[in-house]
Formats: structure tokens, C-alpha cells, sequence
């Protein structure tokens, strides 16, 4: 397929998605659900005068930050209660600012449509369970982070240019402290926990885990965060010196994904560098006419640099590399392997209507279909897993999701500039293509940034939203 014709099925989709995001708009606004919202606006306006709610706003944005600053706390590692009691309360303040009209901007779009649909879904999909108590506890950390998404996106929409790059820099500072303190568990030597390792490895080195306990979600968090932090300063039209500042912080970041061990990650880091780049060259090639032969050689060559720095500063990274393609021969691969050919048996006995949400869910009815000894918390594999969980349905409305995703961000990168639209797609593939091989893209530290990425197409998809972005 010529570029031409992806472009010309974005802007159809663009413009398609539009009519949509008109008519849904103004069908919830003029529902009854929609009109007692108004009601409730007009008394609560009344109660608070401008002092008051400009408070009241900037503890709902403050609110935000915090839940952010909690995906790297070592306390809410595990702990996805309280991290839930800290959407809870940013629900709250979000709803007082709503009532109040400091959220003035309410529109819905096709996006919004395709999530509600997957809610439904979801919950038919839980009143068909065989683990119903267990489906039902699935469907509320579902609903949870789902109100995550509709809260974020119409924050983001009643929020200036300078807020939503704001949110970035501060994901990209949390980001790099993260990544500064996994650097410095690697040069001590942090204590091991036997299950990260290959028994039948022959260079055991330091598998770095900072504040999240876990490697392999230290991995998924940073590399959800990466490729968005690198396109910011490019987006806000930064100096020099700061530019310099992000790509060295961005460094120090990748450093760290590379010293999680987690081979999910360097699949997932390898397919986000491979089509960033080769979008961007096409892009560099048809906006400013530089030669496509000479970009694809300059990446290909700093591919191999990158790999050849990487061989000699860290000589246990290429074993881990090398695994990746030794199949059944490395213990990792061969439990993905079990663990895969079980959740197929799974998905032949469930693909209509699913098993019900959550990990819970999954367990149980995993323990009827797991090879022995393989036990597992996830299918490590997020298709597979939307469609044993959500059935047929929940599946395609997911890659619906991501499709018109993918496609919007596209048509905002190539003609109107956005860079961090462009970072927002890179974050994207890397959030689904680490997920293709892991567990971690439903935990809060993976699962709120992808939110964010899908919520803030919402104000970069307005005409007049992306100058500046």
C-alpha cells in the first residue's frame, strides 16, 4: 500500500470519525442523563464564586500529578487498592469541577463511543462468566481505569497547550528518576529474586527493578513513557540546551530498559525504533525532499552502533538478546509457549462471549486448561488475552480502538506536524508490541500512561489544537 493511499484513508477516517464525534456529542448532551447534568451545573455555579473554583481546578490538576507520582512509589507496586482510592479521589474532584463549569468543554468523540461499547461488553461479558464474583471484581478495576480515560481526556481538553506538555515532562521526570535509581541498583548489585533469571544461563548479571519491584514492568512503564519524552522538546519548540537535556534523560532511560533484562521490552524497544524510523525517514523524504536511500542507510547503521555500544557495555545483554530466537531451548520461552498453547485451548471453548474480566477470572479458569507445572497470571499476550477475557467482540472493539488511534495520529503527524502526535503513535506501538509478550500492560503503571496516550488524542484531533504541539 503507497503512502498516499494511508494518507488518504486517514483523512477519510479523520474526517468520518468527525461526524461521529458531532453526533455523539450532541445526542449525550441532549439526553436526560445530559440535561440534569446542566441542572446541576447552573446550582452549583451559584455556590462558588471565581476565587473558589479557580482552587477547586488546580486541586483536580494537582490530583493528577499525584496519581502519577504514585506508579513509582514502591508502596503501590502491588498495591492497585490504593492506586484505585487515588482515581477515587480524582474522580471526586473532578466531578466538583464539572458541577462548577470549570470543565466547560464537554465533547465526546468516536473514541469515547468505542469505549462505552467495550464497557458493555464487558459487563455482558461478566454476566456470562462461570466465575462470576471473581468477573464482577475484574469489572470494577475496568471501570476504574476507564474513568481514568474520560477524566483525563476531558482535563486535557479544558486545559491550555502549556498543560498538556506540562503532564509530559513531569511523566518524563518521574520517568528518569525511576530510571537514575534502577542505574544505580545495576553499578551496587541489587538483591535478586530467583525467578528473573534463567537457571540455565551462564552469565547471571543485575536485572534492575528501582521502585517497582518487577523488571519486567519497570521495562513496560519506561518504554510507554520513552518514545513520547524524546518527541517534547521537538514539540514545544525548546532550545538547544533543553533538547540536549531530554535526549541525554531519554539515554539514561533506554539504559535502564536495556538493564530490566526484559526481553519483551528489547522486541518491543527493536519494533518502536524500526517503525519510527521508517516514518520518519518517508516523512523527511516527502516534506523537505532528502534522499530516502541515504536516511535508511544512516538508521541501519546507527541501529548497528546502538548494538555494538550496547555488546560492549553491557556483554550480558547479548546472551539475553540471543534467547529470544532459541525457542523451547530457554525455560522462559518454552512457559510462553506452554502458557500460550493452553490459552488457545481456552479461546476455542470462549472466543463468543469470553470468560469475564480480570486476572482473577483468569485464573480460575485457567487452572482447567494450564499444562502442569506451567502456571500463569496472564496469556502474555495482550490480543490474546482481550479476547479470552472479552470474547470475540471486546476483542475487535479493542483493535478498533487502536485502529482509528493509530490512524488519527497519523493524519495529525502528516499534515498538520504534531510532533507529539508522532511520539504519542511510537508510545503507542510500544505499549502494545512489549505487550505481545508480557503481563504488565494491565497493571496501573502501564495501564494509566496508555490511557493518557488514548485521551490525548482528544485535544490534538481539534482544529485549531496542535500549533504549538
Amino acid at each position: 500500500m503507497a503512502l498516499s493511499d494511508i494518507n488518504r484513508i486517514s483523512e477519510k477516517v479523520y474526517n468520518e470519525s468527525e461526524k461521529i464525534d458531532n453526533w455523539s456529542n450532541e445526542t449525550i448532551k441532549n439526553s436526560t442523563p445530559g440535561k440534569i447534568s446542566g441542572f446541576i451545573y447552573k446550582i452549583f455555579n451559584l455556590m462558588l464564586n471565581d476565587t473558589a473554583k479557580g482552587i477547586l481546578f488546580k486541586l483536580f490538576i494537582l490530583s493528577i500529578y499525584g496519581l502519577l507520582v504514585s506508579l513509582i512509589l514502591p508502596q503501590f507496586a502491588d498495591d492497585r487498592f490504593g492506586i484505585g482510592l487515588i482515581i477515587g479521589f480524582c474522580g471526586f474532584l473532578f466531578l466538583i469541577n464539572l458541577f462548577v463549569k470549570n470543565i466547560p468543554k464537554i465533547h465526546f468523540n468516536s473514541t469515547d463511543i468505542f469505549v462505552l461499547i467495550f464497557t458493555l461488553i464487558a459487563i455482558a461479558s461478566t454476566f456470562h462468566s462461570y466465575f462470576f464474583h471473581e468477573s464482577i471484581n475484574g469489572l470494577m478495576k475496568l471501570f476504574t481505569f476507564i474513568s481514568v480515560y474520560f477524566i483525563l481526556k476531558l482535563m486535557l481538553l479544558n486545559s491550555s497547550t502549556k498543560t498538556i506538555l506540562n503532564f509530559y515532562r513531569f511523566l518524563f521526570v518521574c520517568a528518569l528518576i525511576t530510571s537514575l535509581y534502577g542505574l544505580y541498583q545495576y553499578f551496587i548489585g541489587a538483591e535478586q529474586l530467583a525467578t528473573w533469571q534463567d537457571p540455565g544461563s551462564e552469565n547471571i548479571f543485575t536485572r534492575v527493578y528501582s521502585t517497582l519491584v518487577n523488571p519486567n514492568l519497570l521495562a513496560g512503564y519506561l518504554l510507554i513513557i520513552l518514545p513520547v519524552s524524546l518527541t517534547i522538546p521537538f514539540a514545544s519548540k525548546s532550545s538547544l540546551p533543553v533538547k540536549i537535556l531530554f535526549i541525554t534523560g531519554c539515554l539514561i532511560i533506554f539504559a535502564c530498559i536495556i538493564l530490566t533484562g526484559s526481553r519483551g521490552a528489547y522486541i518491543g524497544a527493536f519494533i518502536t525504533f524500526a517503525t519510527g524510523s521508517l516514518v520518519f525517514i518517508i516523512y523527511l523524504n516527502k516534506k523537505f525532499k532528502i534522499n530516502f536511500k541515504t536516511l535508511l542507510l544512516f538508521t541501519i547503521s546507527a541501529l548497528i552502533i546502538i548494538y555494538l555500544a550496547l555488546t560492549i557495555l553491557f556483554p550480558q545483554v547479548t546472551e539475553r538478546v540471543s534467547t529470544i530466537f532459541t525457542l523451547r531451548e530457554h525455560t522462559s520461552n518454552n512457559f510462553r509457549m506452554n502458557v500460550w498453547m493452553s490459552c488457545v485451548k481456552m479461546l476455542k471453548d470462549n472466543w463468543l462471549t469470553g470468560i469475564g474480566p480480570g486476572n482473577k477470572t483468569f485464573l480460575q479458569t485457567y487452572g482447567l486448561y494450564m499444562v502442569s507445572g506451567f502456571d500463569a497470571l496472564g496469556s502474555y499476550n495482550i490480543f490474546l488475552e482481550f479476547w479470552i477475557e472479552f470474547g470475540i467482540f471486546g476483542f475487535l472493539c479493542f483493535l478498533l480502538i487502536l485502529l482509528t488511534s493509530f490512524l488519527k495520529l497519523h493524519y495529525i503527524f502528516w499534515l498538520k506536524n504534531s510532533f507529539l502526535a508522532y511520539g504519542i503513535f511510537l508510545s503507542l506501538i510500544a505499549a502494545v508490541s512489549h505487550g505481545m509478550f508480557d503481563t504488565v500492560f494491565f497493571r496501573a503503571q502501564v495501564y494509566i500512561p496508555f490511557w493518557l496516550l488514548i485521551a490525548s488524542i482528544g485535544k490534538l484531533e481539534g482544529r485549531d489544537e496542535c500549533r504549538g504541539l
